[in-house]
């Protein structure tokens, strides 16, 4: 099972067809294209920082006289950082866009989670149908 959270936009016209899920845990994703998954998100600030910290990582390296390997290792660490935190900064930046969490969803996959949230949401939304004769009333019959 998968753990979801929920995230809407409450400035939204429709919040619940605008809900955001993020996924808790690690970001294969952004294991794998580290760089492109920040600009992806447009997470500038973390893309600055991992050119920072790759900067160090390679200033370190060459005065450290390492090797290929070396720098492939500190690359693989970095990388795996980036992945257990990726979701993280996500969740954070949509917080300070105004977004709020609402729900958090256990899923096997993205799909059923949205659509147990959208059935939650509509459950608990006390939503009274409008009588079909308000409708009319304006309309003048013939």
């Amino acid at each position: 099972m998968k753990v979801y959270t929920v995230h809407i936009n409450p400035g939204h016209a429709d919040p619940i067809e605008d809900a955001v899920l993020v996924r808790e845990g690690f970001n294969f994703w952004a294991f794998l294209l580290t760089g492109l998954w920040a600009l992806f998100h447009r997470q500038w600030l973390a893309f600055i920082c991992l050119l920072v910290v790759s900067g160090l990582v390679n200033l370190a390296i060459y005065l450290a006289n390492g090797g290929p390997e070396m720098e492939f290792l500190l690359n693989i660490v970095i990388s795996i950082g980036f992945g257990l935190v990726a979701n993280d900064l996500r969740r954070r930046k949509l917080a300070k866009q105004g977004w709020k969490m609402v729900d958090i969803i256990a899923s096997s996959s993205e799909r059923d989670a949205l659509y147990q949230y959208v059935h939650r949401a509509v459950k608990t939304t006390a939503i009274t149908p409008t009588p079909v004769s308000s409708y009319y009333g304006s309309i003048p019959t013939p």
